[in-house]
């Protein structure tokens, strides 16, 4: 049921891909950096295909609303022109960009995890096993997140696809979304091919990266303490600030652009300072390294 689903998408929104190919490679490139298993044609179809559908969605919860609010023909006019279009738009370039996003996370998670990974390898390799029993070992350690992945991918071009272990690392360098993941295949690469000290390379390596780790998650600490800063600030100062100012004006009378200061108070207290805070919380989730 699904493949034919994508066949049907395919087969009427295919045109988009490849008329906007040369626009669309980012998309393609997001695609092979976020691991996702889809062609570039067959994933903005399926997009194109989703946001349509997302506006018929808002058509009928436009009839809806219309027969519980008992809207006025005028307003029900407008919103029909305007709804499916903004629906369909939203949706068709969420859908697009969600392999970016996907790839962004997977970045993340590869950096994050990239000093500890270090160091298991590091000591692997102390023992004198082959490069790709490193690569197996690793790739069975949930722990190290998308790094587990990426060594999966490399065990599996040499198990599955008969590729050497330069081959496969080098195949996935190519694809990985990380900068620092690729260049450290690239060094192990290098070292095969030379006959470097695969020991000492990872060894240095585990050993700098660690040391960045531990100055990023310095700077992020130094950075919360002027995000507290703030936060006291706007978010606890100036709200008890204007909710006193506020008391005083709604004991003395009187409004506000046609609006009862009591009606602002309950508007401040119970929407807008909570959305704010909402706001506040994941601005600092969206900005803290993974750990």
């Amino acid at each position: 049921m699904a493949r034919n689903m994508v066949s049907l998408a395919t087969s009427i929104f295919g045109w988009i891909p490849e008329k906007y190919e040369k626009e669309l490679q980012p998309v393609k490139v997001g695609l092979e950096r976020s691991g996702m298993r889809y062609l570039l044609k067959t994933w903005v179809s399926i997009s194109a295909a989703v946001g349509v559908g997302a506006g018929l969605f808002s058509l009928v919860l436009l009839w809806i609303l219309t027969i519980e609010l008992k809207m006025e023909i005028s307003n029900v006019v407008m919103f029909a022109v305007l709804l499916p279009p903004l629906f369909t738009m939203s949706t068709f370039l969420a859908m697009v960009f969600y392999p970016y996003q996907k790839s962004v996370s997977r970045k993340r998670s590869i950096d994050a995890n990239l000093p500890f990974a270090l160091n298991h390898m590091a000591a692997i390799a102390a023992s004198g096993v082959p490069t790709y029993v490193m690569f197996n070992l690793l790739a069975t350690f949930k722990e190290y997140g998308e790094i587990s992945t990426e060594a999966k991918k490399i065990v599996r071009n040499v198990d599955t696809f008969g590729l050497s272990i330069t081959s496969s690392m080098q195949q996935v360098s190519e694809r990985t979304p990380s900068k620092n993941f690729k260049q450290l295949l690239e060094g192990i690469r290098s070292g095969i091919e030379t006959g470097g000290d695969l020991k000492k390379f990872l060894n240095d390596q585990a050993k700098d990266s660690l040391f960045d780790y531990r100055i990023r998650r310095e700077k992020y600490m130094e950075l919360l303490a002027t995000y507290a800063d703030f936060y006291t600030a706007l978010l606890i100062a100036a709200p008890l600030f204007l909710v006193s100012i506020l008391t005083v004006m709604n004991m003395i009378g009187g409004a506000l652009g046609g609006t009862s200061i009591e009606s602002i108070m309950v508007l401040g207290i119970f929407v807008a300072l909570p959305l704010v805070n909402i706001a506040f919380l994941a601005f600092v989730h969206m900005t803290q390294p993974e750990v």
